[in-house]
C-alpha cells in the first residue's frame, strides 16, 4: 500500500497527520516527510502523527521520524506518535526509538498530553 499522509488541523499549533501505508525508503517517504516539515514550519507547537494504518516501517521511515522529532525539538515543540500497530511498535522497541518518542495509545491521549 502506497504511503498516504492526510491532516487535521485542530488549532493554529496543533496538527494531527493520519498516516497509512508503507513508511519505506523511496519518494513517497520523501515527499510525506516534505508535507510534514512545511506544516510544522507553519507554527506548529504539537505534531501529533497517527501511525495506527501503517502496515510497515522500515529504517528510512525511522530516519524520517527521528528526522521530524529533531525538527519539532529544535523549535521547542514536540512530536507524538501515536497508536503505532503491533509490527511498527516491536521495531519501535528493536530499536529503542520508543525511549526517544512520545508514543500514545490515541489522538485524545496525544492531544491532552
Amino acid at each position: 500500500m502506497i504511503l498516504e499522509a492526510e491532516l487535521e488541523r485542530v488549532d493554529s499549533t496543533t496538527a494531527v497527520f493520519h498516516l497509512s501505508g508503507r513508511m519505506t525508503l523511496g519518494m513517497r517517504l520523501r515527499e510525506m516527510e516534505a508535507k510534514i516539515t512545511d506544516v510544522a514550519d507553519q507554527g506548529i507547537e504539537k505534531l501529533i502523527l497517527d501511525l495506527s494504518a501503517i502496515e510497515f516501517i522500515d529504517s528510512a521511515g525511522l530516519g524520517a521520524l527521528m528526522i521530524l522529532y529533531g525538527n519539532m525539538k529544535v523549535r521547542g515543540g514536540q512530536l507524538r506518535v501515536v497508536a503505532p500497530g503491533p509490527k511498527v511498535l516491536e521495531v519501535l522497541k528493536l530499536t529503542h526509538t520508543d525511549s526517544i518518542l512520545q508514543v500514545d495509545p490515541d489522538v485524545a491521549s496525544a492531544m491532552a498530553s
